[in-house]
């Protein structure tokens, strides 16, 4: 028995892939806007922290990255 809508012949886990890739798109355009908003905040603020911030939000990025690289080749 295969999960697909009986009128478009479509599989239920192909859309539920399209929006976990969907979804995994939106967090990685929240990690950009992450770093735009620490550079925005290290040029405003003096703070003795602003590079491990800047390091961790550019950590932040490369982990979004590889998830939503691993989504793709896995799902």
């Amino acid at each position: 028995m295969s999960a697909t809508i009986p009128l478009l012949g479509i599989s239920l886990w192909l859309i539920a892939k399209i929006f976990v890739l969907f979804g995994l798109a939106i967090y990685l355009v929240f990690a950009l806007v992450m770093i735009k908003q620490v550079k925005l905040m290290t040029s405003t603020l003096a703070l003795t922290v602003d590079k491990y911030v800047t390091f961790l939000t550019y950590a932040h990025l490369a982990f979004a990255v590889l998830v939503f690289i691993l989504a793709l080749l896995i799902l």
